[in-house]
């Protein structure tokens, strides 16, 4: 796909009110930036990580300074820059949970290959009208954008606490959703998985809970949005939240039947075939054995949640 938003969190009080978080820039602060009066960028400790970790072994190059002309994509929202000490932890994060269960399970060859070629990291999420908040962009698998940085902590940051685990994890989620769509541009999945429910895609989904969408057979709302959607989420859900966490989910569908006429038998069936032909697809498709990466991609969350 040409453009693709890689995820998006709602927040909605009843009566339809929205949930926003906004950070103000205060003009008067123009003069230390760079292309708004400041001066010129020196390398510092940043870049060399950047550069020793991302750039030499993988050729992933990182933007976080702020270029008051550079076109980053469709992002018409009202944004700001990442705080800087958030960017190496961060990244750092990226890498043990996305990069080396990759280069540990297949090979490095295989990740330099198909790996996005760019990271921009943004300090604010964008927020809509609509009252959903955008934490991750990507263009045509060659750029990632990275949203909400300086909400986004770590375990080991000074002011972290279990509570900022909610933004980090949305990360992860959001990294690994967008390379299981660099993998299936490169090799589709079985048409198997376009015939398990095609009627109950929308581009509604922003109407629908995540618990309706299970009723259905969908791992999250987003997951509505396209079949493609559908099948990433999959991946990113069952690599970041594992398999112990898939199976509550399915116990916790209640009896009945759907608005949507969807039995729970019928719910539980079409999850558990995804679920099947994700593995299946990853061994097939990428000679990459799903549970050994989803083991590794666990362990690294887990180490950096809690």
């Amino acid at each position: 796909m040409k453009k693709s938003v890689i995820y998006f969190m709602c927040l909605f009080f009843t009566a339809g009110i929205s949930s926003c978080v906004k950070e103000d820039f205060d003009p008067s602060e123009a003069d230390n930036i760079v292309d708004l009066g400041g001066g010129t960028w020196a390398e510092g400790s940043i870049d060399k990580w950047i550069n020793d970790s991302l750039i030499t072994p993988y050729n992933i190059n990182v933007k976080y300074k702020w270029d008051a002309f550079e076109d980053i994509g469709d992002i018409t929202y009202i944004t700001v820059p990442p705080k800087e000490e958030y960017i190496t932890p961060i990244l750092s994060a990226v890498r043990k949970t996305w990069i080396n269960p990759y280069t540990t399970v297949a090979s490095p060859d295989f990740f330099n290959k198909i790996s996005p070629k760019i990271i921009y990291m943004v300090g604010s999420p964008a927020l809509e009208e609509s009252g959903a908040i955008k934490l991750g962009v990507a263009e045509g698998g060659k750029k990632i954008i990275l949203l909400a940085i300086n909400y986004t902590k770590v375990k080991g940051m000074v002011d972290y606490n279990v509570a900022d685990s909610f933004w980090i994890k949305q990360m992860f989620l959001t990294i690994h959703h967008e390379f299981g769509h660099i993998l299936h541009q490169n090799i589709l999945y079985p048409i198997d998985f376009k015939n398990l429910n095609p009627s109950l895609i929308t581009s509604n989904w922003q109407d629908y809970t995540d618990e309706e969408a299970l009723r259905d057979g969908f791992i999250t709302s987003y997951s509505m949005n396209t079949i493609d959607d559908d099948f990433v989420e999959m991946i990113s859900y069952l690599l970041v939240n594992g398999d112990a966490w898939f199976e509550e989910i399915l116990a916790s569908i209640p009896d009945g039947i759907s608005d949507r006429g969807t039995t729970r038998d019928q719910a539980i069936a079409r999850l558990r075939a995804k679920r099947s032909i994700v593995v299946n697809y990853y061994k097939q498709a990428w000679n990459i054995d799903f549970a050994t990466l989803q083991q590794k991609v666990r362990t690294a969350v887990n180490t950096l949640l809690y």
